[in-house]
């Protein structure tokens, strides 16, 4: 077998060969040595010049949602309007009059536009209500059927944490902002259980396509999802590792009943207590510590500091880990300030909080964060969609963005995934983010936060288990550990260039093979 990725040594000193005995790693070593030591029905595989890493964590995935987002209208690559409603208007005609129509990926600044029309949906869609989510979810974009289903009208106010932007006249323009998407969500149909158990499985067979073995899951589903989930990872033939995350409204339910971060098995456990900090950039609700460029606006708070001194003790006495989503540099500030002042008490329970995003963090803030050991849990392939918006809007502070390379050397544990179905879960897309900085349009964000390919790779399997406290079973080739294996073309510290996953292994079954 070819060397595998795991220890920073020399190519001579990586073993040649692996032995798995039932869902472990039995032994690894010199090809002669393996041999001896397997019985004479042993099964070889010769993997011919590829590569054999640990397999794949996404350390940020919206699991049930990714599978039923496979089957949904996608926007992702869509780069103009025009482009985009032709597509609405080809889905319309394959859908029942009244039918719901769903999406999501549209972004404003890849179509060049600041404001966005209920009007232009209407005339593509007259029959059919239609709810498409932007590329990073936190803003919806709807037509008037969809409007009127859900009540909204020019007396409707806010929800709070959320924004229905209007037009000139005060009417819904149909773009809404963080919670208030949920007034139009909430009237589309639920999916059955047992729908929501194929979007698993869906979910399952995508990600070991990718090598993906673990996921950790953040949460933002209903309630039901989650029960699903439990059920479906926790049997012996899904195709994945799941630490589940559940929103932190639900804590007090969670609490309740005693359930605690580490609870389950070795298929599915419980993760922690998610909170949102704040909004996105993409949306103009990333909370800021200055206005954006060109602007008056700072973003919006969602679970601010108040929210968090209050509810962090309270999940964190239950065993509960922290787990944050805050995407601009005032909203990582607040996290970072409530757990400092929470210390003792999180570090008391050996729990590792999470902050999730970490996009644009004040230089001041890379020392704090590092001391306290809070894991930096970040999703490189964002910043391929983001740099145009980062330059527009927060030029002047452009240093602050995507601080990988900072970080890892401040000491900052790294784990690293993609917020599907937010941005794709390609993991070598990933990498190739990760070591060049590169947006979509060519232009390199922070070439200074470049990593090398060995470090990104350990964000996606070593640091990523350790972010779930799995770094004794998980991320790495070594007796004893879990059997989750990632074959590939060939050595990706050689070249990402034209890299294939040739096959995929959790606990020593294949979950893909090419």
């Amino acid at each position: 077998m070819s060397p595998h990725i795991d220890q920073a040594v020399d190519q001579a000193e990586r073993p040649a060969a692996l032995i798995v005995r039932g869902d472990k790693i039995l032994a690894l070593g010199a090809e002669a040595e393996m041999r001896q030591l397997v019985a004479p029905q042993h099964q070889v595989i010769d993997l011919k010049g590829a590569t054999l890493m640990p397999a794949f964590h996404d350390a940020h995935v919206h699991l049930t949602r990714h599978g039923f987002e496979l089957s949904v209208l996608r926007l992702d690559e869509v780069m103009s309007l025009d482009e985009a409603l032709a597509a609405v208007r080809a889905r319309a005609a394959q859908l029942n009059r009244g039918e719901w129509l769903l999406g999501s990926g549209f972004a404003l600044q890849r179509w060049g536009l600041r404001e966005i029309d209920r009007a232009w949906l209407d005339a593509v869609s007259p029959h059919n209500p239609v709810y498409l989510q932007s590329q990073d979810h936190h803003s919806a974009w709807v037509n008037s059927a969809a409007l009127r289903l859900a009540g909204i009208h020019q007396g409707t106010i806010n929800p709070e944490n959320g924004v229905i932007v209007r037009d000139d006249r005060g009417e819904a323009s149909g773009l809404l902002l963080e919670h208030a998407q949920r007034l139009v969500a909430q009237h589309i149909p639920k999916p059955s259980d047992q729908e929501t158990i194929t979007a698993l499985d869906a979910a399952a067979k995508d990600f070991a396509r990718l090598g993906v073995t673990s996921v950790h899951h953040m949460a933002a589903e209903p309630a039901s999802y989650f029960r699903n989930q439990a059920l479906r990872a926790s049997q012996a033939d899904y195709g994945l590792r799941v630490w589940s995350c559940f929103p932190q409204e639900d804590a007090d339910h969670a609490i309740a009943l005693g359930i605690a971060t580490g609870q389950g098995g070795s298929r599915f456990s419980v993760g922690g207590a998610k909170f949102f900090a704040d909004g996105a950039l993409g949306s103009l609700t990333a909370w800021m510590l200055e206005p954006f460029d060109g602007t008056q606006e700072y973003g919006m708070a969602v679970h601010g500091y108040e929210v968090m001194r209050e509810r962090f003790p309270k999940v964190i006495a239950a065993g509960l880990t922290p787990v944050i989503h805050a995407i601009g540099d005032a909203a990582n500030r607040a996290v970072i300030d409530v757990l400092e002042e929470t210390r003792e008490l999180w570090q008391l329970r050996g729990l590792r909080p999470r902050l999730e995003h970490v996009q644009h963090l004040n230089a001041a803030d890379v020392p704090r964060l590092a001391n306290l050991g809070i894991v930096a849990s970040m999703q490189p392939i964002h910043l391929v969609f983001d740099s145009l918006r980062i330059r527009a809007l927060l030029n002047s502070r452009i240093q602050d963005a995507y601080r990988f390379s900072g970080l890892l050397k401040a000491g900052v544990p790294l784990a690293f995934g993609s917020d599907t179905p937010v941005a794709n879960p390609d993991v070598i897309k990933g990498l190739q983010a990760a070591i060049s900085q590169k947006s979509q349009e060519g232009s390199i964000l922070n070439a200074h936060e470049c990593l090398s390919c060995y470090q990104a790779l350990q964000a996606y399997t070593t640091g990523a288990a350790y972010a779930i406290s799995r770094e004794n079973s998980l991320g790495k080739l070594a007796e004893g550990y879990e059997a989750d294996l990632v074959i590939l073309s060939h050595d990706p510290l050689a070249s990402l260039d034209n890299l294939k996953i040739k096959g995929t292994m959790l606990a020593g079954h294949w979950t893909y093979q090419a």
